[in-house]
């Protein structure tokens, strides 16, 4: 950038060079616009639960556990991933309402997100998403 002196009157008056100013305006719109997303991700409502209530009716027909990779086992069965859609469709048709999603300790939030996208396209719309104490290996 260059700044020129131009004299008046005796008193020196910068002039400052507007191209290197916009050059820097272009490369942070041009950031700014690549680094952002134009698509509008989907809504997953989450309800917290009540302290101590505990039923026989909360029980949850489906229980998803997701591990790391996005491995998922559906009630005790291990599922990869294309087939997951189509057997939580099934479950659901029969008669389960609930889910009770847990995630294994090297699962992301990725793949817990992936989970609840499955459950979600297959007609569930309450779930329980638990947490596991303790620390991850």
């Amino acid at each position: 950038m260059r700044i020129e002196a131009v004299r008046r009157t005796g008193t020196f008056r910068r002039r400052l060079a507007l191209t290197p100013l916009i050059d820097i305006i272009f490369l942070l719109l041009l950031f700014f616009m690549l680094s952002s997303t134009f698509q509008r991700p989907g809504l997953l409502k989450v309800l917290a639960g009540e302290a101590g209530a505990k039923s026989a009716a909360s029980v949850p027909g489906v229980v998803v556990r997701v591990d790391g990779g996005g491995a998922l086992r559906i009630n005790g069965e291990d599922v990869d991933g294309g087939a997951a859609g189509s057997m939580l469709t099934g479950l659901r048709a029969a008669g389960g309402d609930g889910a009770m999603v847990t995630a294994g300790a090297v699962a992301t939030v990725s793949d817990l997100t992936a989970a609840l996208d499955a459950l979600a396209a297959a007609g569930f719309q309450n779930f329980r998403v638990l947490r596991r104490g303790g620390s991850a290996p």
